[in-house]
């Protein structure tokens, strides 16, 4: 009994993990609201200097870091962005492979 309860929270995860990869949901949103202009569709077009995103060694704390202070010519969304809104740009972006 409890092989299969544990066997059934592994298989829940699972799912639910495939499914958030799936669906980019709000992040997906905000990204093309606030970054695809210089990073591109898919993260890599570079416009105004930008960081080729799909090449990005930064792990979610460096990247809340940038995206909520900015760096350079990259504007900090700090101010205009909501703490979750960002934390849901970061997860987009680190989709982007």
């Amino acid at each position: 009994m409890k092989f299969s309860i544990t066997m059934g929270l592994l298989l829940g995860r699972l799912a639910l993990s495939e499914a958030s990869q799936a669906a980019p949901g709000p992040g997906l949103v905000l990204f093309q609201k606030n970054c695809q202009r210089c990073h591109g569709k898919d993260g890599r077009l570079g416009l105004n200097g930008a960081h080729d995103l799909t090449k990005s060694n930064l792990n979610a704390f460096g990247r809340t870091y940038l995206v909520t202070n900015g760096m350079g010519k990259m504007p900090a969304f700090g101010k205009t962005l909501k703490a979750a809104q960002i934390a849901q740009v970061v997860a987009y972006s680190e989709t982007l492979k």
